[in-house]
């Protein structure tokens, strides 16, 4: 995953996002791998996580 800002992104990128975090913690990755890896906040991770 690389950083990018979410404000130039479109809503179907966003949610593609979203569902890599979600795939990522049901491999077993630990949250704030998931932060570091993705670039997004823990609120960001956990809120996706939480909706999925």
């Amino acid at each position: 995953m690389e950083k990018e800002s979410a404000r130039s992104q479109t809503l179907a990128q966003l949610h593609e996002r979203r569902k890599q975090v979600v795939r990522l913690y049901r491999q077993g990755t630990k949250i704030m791998q998931i932060v570091t890896m993705s670039g997004l906040s823990y609120p960001t991770v956990r809120g996706a996580i939480d909706l999925f």
